[in-house]
């Protein structure tokens, strides 16, 4: 019987995947159908029973969701037998019904176990799995004498071997015993100490963190390993230190680690650890995409871009940013716009860049919302539009984008799709300003300076 039942779409199976693999990789045992069907049953069968049995029903809501009725006939029934958890993964109002739940949203998500809402998302499941998975979500407390008991037990068996001499066997359980130490002195279960670490390093109790993360990593893990680096990086706990950062990375990187390759990449790329090699970034970036990872495949575009590490190859700037944008990589929908709008690796075309500028504010990213608003400002690619301009504004301006918000105080400023208000114009000039928007200084002096004229109200 799976734990987890995974509704999603079909266009949206690559998130799937990726969600099915974290939860797996932790413990859960997680059921999607692609792995789940057993070949020569019923489909319908297959799919029923794993969610009837499933303790907890996790729904992908998108675009391809909402129109899918498999979706929503499994959403609802996880809803009825109080076992729904509902994630957003695309900019999407959730169906009605379905509105009351507490949703995580995972429309940035690339796979990190510290990202808040992936916390969100395994307390949520914890809460409806309860202490039946104890691998996942409630461990018994480690036995730090069972490393002995096995030394004894091993020990036992080569003594009761025949013709076994005694020196050999003498020898081998010293080994033994010399490795269960090694292994009480290092910190015991390596999945338990990278569990721990993490919750130490969310809860910035870093000096904890360092220890637990520091032995989950020297026992092979390279997802420790990376916030080893993160954490000398940025004198978290430890004192700050780019070279010892890269050091980590590197570690992690050899070890498979997807974040730890792309951080190689953006390390190597910036001179920090190491002299700057963009070569070498570029291969750590490249291949941290070929495992799926969706940041790296748009850094491996951005160095195609602009020639960093090889030849400028705007074709494959572009093939890369695709491929990232299909892994879930927002802001690879910016950087397709752009490519389209300035015509570099295709011919310009303004329409395709408002459909990529699209693609990507529909995955949350402010730079994509930002542009797009623009075409609605100016009509370019699509029907001008000043209402929908000033929502794209204003979702850039919700996640802290300054030109977004800049642009949201010239809409208040000249009555664009909102009411003229010089008061909020000028208070978003000012943040935006505060934020280092050049254009945003010069148009907070003009609205102070027609608010000092303007007649007073009667």
């Amino acid at each position: 019987m799976a734990d987890i039942f995974i509704s999603y779409a079909r266009e949206d199976e690559i998130t799937a995947q990726r969600l099915r693999d974290v939860l797996a990789s932790q413990g859960w045992n997680v059921w999607r159908d692609k792995e789940g069907i057993v070949t020569g049953s019923s489909w319908g069968t297959s799919i029923e029973t794993a969610l009837r049995d499933a303790k907890c029903v996790v729904v992908l809501w998108s675009t391809p969701a909402l129109s899918s009725h498999f979706v929503r006939d499994e959403a609802e029934i996880g809803r009825n037998a109080n076992k729904l958890v509902p994630v957003q993964i695309g900019d999407v109002e959730l169906p009605i019904g379905f509105r009351g739940i507490q949703t995580a949203n995972l429309m940035h998500w690339q796979g990190e176990l510290d990202h808040p809402e992936y916390r969100k998302l395994v307390a949520a499941i914890a809460d409806r799995v309860g202490a039946g998975n104890a691998s996942a979500v409630v461990k018994p407390a480690a036995d730090p004498w069972a490393p002995l008991r096995r030394v004894r037990a091993m020990a036992q068996q080569f003594a009761a071997r025949p013709r076994f001499p005694y020196y050999a066997g003498g020898a081998a359980v010293a080994i033994l015993v010399l490795w269960a130490i090694s292994r009480l002195w290092s910190g015991g279960d390596p999945h338990d100490a990278l569990e721990q670490g993490l919750k130490n390093y969310l809860d910035s109790r870093y000096v904890e963190a360092e220890a637990q993360l520091r032995s989950a990593a020297q026992h092979g893990s390279g997802l420790a390993a990376y916030y080893m680096a993160a954490m000398y990086f940025y004198g978290n706990g430890v004192e700050q230190n780019d070279a010892k950062a890269l050091e980590w990375a590197f570690r992690g990187a050899k070890l498979g680690d997807v974040h730890s390759q792309n951080y190689v990449g953006y390390l190597l790329g910036n001179g920090r650890g190491a002299k700057q090699d963009d070569v070498q970034a570029l291969r750590w970036y490249m291949a941290a995409a070929d495992q799926g990872y969706g940041t790296a495949a748009s850094n491996v575009g951005l160095f195609y871009a602009n020639g960093r590490g090889t030849r400028a190859d705007p074709i494959k700037a572009v093939e890369y940013y695709r491929r990232a944008l299909d892994l879930g990589e927002a802001t690879a929908g910016n950087a397709l716009g752009d490519m389209y709008r300035l015509g570099r690796g295709v011919g310009v075309d303004i329409n395709r860049a408002a459909y990529w500028y699209k693609q990507g504010a529909d995955k949350g990213d402010a730079e994509s919302s930002t542009n797009l608003g623009n075409f609605y400002l100016n009509g370019q690619g699509v029907v001008a539009d000043d209402q929908r301009a000033a929502a794209l504004y204003r979702h850039a301006a919700d996640l802290n984008n300054a030109s977004g918000i800049n642009n949201l105080g010239y809409m208040y400023e000249n009555g664009r799709g909102v009411p003229v208000d010089l008061n909020m114009a000028m208070s978003l000039y000012k943040r935006a300003a505060d934020l280092g928007d050049r254009t945003a200084v010069s148009n907070l002096s003009r609205v102070q300076e027609r608010m000092r004229y303007q007649p007073p109200r009667r």
